[in-house]
């Protein structure tokens, strides 16, 4: 769905992707505590705590629609939060289909139906609404510098994602015979 929609990537890799957003992620921090006391330190005299931050803005790009929305998803509420979904109008469809997936399945297991939300028809200009609305806590943004950067600029805390396809260096350190491979992974990887 999500590169019929929007003409990016390959299906095999989007599969690949979306089972390590969910399955990987769920069971890596199925057991892991993020609310409450995390730890405590005798020595120092320190008691971490965590609690929930809120309502999430979720923004989510054209180039892993599915994916980001699973991932966003769960870590939303691994950590007790609500999260509304603003996607990338050219991949709205699979977006919002992958965060009702996860939406329905949580409401299986008991959680409240308004739990994860997303924008039918979403633009620019309901993007920044949505970072800029009073009862979002927290903006997890993934895309390009400019919508990154509109993130960082809300006046929230932000934590933003952008283009991939970062530059790798291999130098003299490096073990030549597995870096050849990784590289031809990668870019063969959509």
């Amino acid at each position: 769905m999500a590169v019929a929609e929007s003409g990016m990537g390959i299906i095999e890799d989007k599969v690949i992707k979306n089972h390590f957003a969910s399955e990987y992620i769920y069971n890596a921090y199925k057991d892991e505590k993020t609310c409450g006391v995390l730890s405590e330190d005798d020595t120092f005299g320190t008691i971490t705590i965590a609690e929930p931050i809120g309502i999430i803005c979720g923004i989510v790009p054209t180039t892993n629609p599915t994916s980001t929305a699973i991932f966003k998803s769960l870590i939303s509420l691994k950590t007790r939060n609500a999260i509304i979904f603003s996607p990338h109008p050219r991949a709205k469809d699979a977006t919002n289909k992958a965060a009702d997936i996860v939406l329905q399945a949580a409401i299986a297991a008991g959680a409240p139906k308004d739990l994860i939300g997303w924008i039918d028809q979403p633009s620019v200009e309901l993007s920044n609404a949505l970072m800029h609305h009073p009862d979002i806590n927290l903006i997890l943004a993934t895309g390009g510098p400019g919508m990154v950067k509109a993130a960082y600029s809300s006046g929230k805390p932000a934590i933003g994602v952008g283009a991939g396809n970062t530059p790798v260096v291999i130098d003299e350190n490096s073990r030549y015979q597995t870096c050849g491979g990784f590289r031809t992974d990668v870019q063969n990887f959509r």
